[in-house]
């Protein structure tokens, strides 16, 4: 019954997937096609700079009309045409018959969508922009300007039907293509894990005999993590370990949330009073007092999870005439690191 039931488990989650694919193929592809119809719009925009050069060509006895015929005489589909307004009148759209429906409209009854409203808003004076515009239901790249005509503002815009573009015979071969190779794979995906499921589920009796293995290599393993962690992965009490590596012990106390330390600086008259102090210390301390040799003749002592009433008695009886204590730090706890409470602390102490 467990088997079968992470039979089903296991084709849900993969059937789930798969529809999540989908689902997020679907995504790509249209945020593609978006793509796609940005880069367009960039190729479009150039298009545009050419008809205000013949614009500007046409010299200062040039009528309106002229700049009417201009762009009544380019090319324009249903899917592909232009738009010409003074202010907010318009004065061309897409063909004379066209233009004639919206005599006496401005320019916002045309573009009254959302979108199509900030496109025209957003034109610059001799810049050309594009954007995704819609005009009702349909989709369009719009690339447009406002260039100044005797003292006359006027805004022409080449407009470009989104499917003209998307449903050229490559682009959608190749689309098409890409559904049918991910669908398959998905098919495929489904049938292995089905496949593999099945295969599993033989398997498990093998890995219900290897638990009870596996349970006891994690008791051995625990039991010697916890006899590690006694001996602190470094043998404190028999090594005197140098400044240079304060900053990783430190950091790792830090990562392990150990606490209280208890930081003892001595300082020795001499480099064989500070020699003699280590190999005192030996047979004092135990393997929670880390010992490092400091610059100079400073010596420094941490001890690890010590209350400090127990500690500070240690330290009293660890110095002698020729080695004497510069300074103490007890900290209770981390939140504030341990490394910077020693900074702190060190630069008090060695400037004694």
């Amino acid at each position: 019954m467990k088997r079968k039931l992470n039979f089903f488990l296991i084709t849900v989650i993969v059937m789930f997937f798969a529809i999540a694919a989908d689902v997020f193929i679907i995504y790509q592809l249209e945020s593609y096609e978006t793509r796609f119809l940005e880069i367009y719009g960039s190729e479009q925009d150039g298009y545009v700079n050419i008809i205000l050069g013949q614009i500007n060509d046409l010299g200062d006895d040039a009528t309106e009309q002229d700049i009417t015929e201009i762009i009544s005489s380019l090319d324009a589909t249903a899917s592909r045409y232009w738009t010409l307004s003074k202010g907010d009148s318009i004065l061309f759209v897409k063909s004379v018959t066209e233009t004639n429906r919206y005599k006496g409209f401005t320019d916002g009854t045309y573009y009254a969508s959302e979108t199509a409203s900030e496109f025209m808003n957003s034109l610059g004076v001799n810049q050309v922009g594009h954007r995704i515009i819609y005009l009702d239901r349909d989709r369009f790249i719009a690339s447009g300007m406002i260039f100044n005509w005797r003292e006359e503002q006027y805004r022409v815009c080449l407009l470009t039907y989104d499917r003209v573009i998307l449903e050229d015979n490559v682009l959608l071969e190749c689309k098409n293509a890409i559904i049918i190779i991910l669908s398959i794979i998905l098919a495929l995906l489904v049938i292995l894990s089905m496949v593999m499921s099945r295969k599993i589920n033989r398997q498990g009796r093998q890995i219900e005999e290897q638990e009870k293995h596996v349970v006891w290599q994690n008791k051995q393993i625990a039991l010697l993590d916890e006899h590690l962690k006694r001996e602190y992965a470094f043998s404190a009490s028999k090594n005197v370990f140098k400044s240079v590596v304060l900053d990783e012990f430190l950091e790792r106390l830090d990562e392990k949330n150990v606490s209280p330390l208890h930081f003892a600086v001595f300082k020795a008259d001499s480099v064989e009073a500070k020699d003699e102090f280590f190999e005192h210390m030996q047979l004092v301390l135990d393997n929670h007092v880390l010992r490092f040799s400091m610059e100079d003749q400073y010596v420094l002592l941490i001890f690890v999870g010590y209350e400090k009433k127990d500690s500070d008695k240690i330290i009293d009886t660890l110095w002698d005439w020729n080695v004497h204590e510069a300074g103490n730090l007890y900290c209770e706890d981390n939140m504030k690191s341990y490394k910077i409470q020693f900074e702190q602390f060190w630069k008090a102490v060695s400037v004694q």
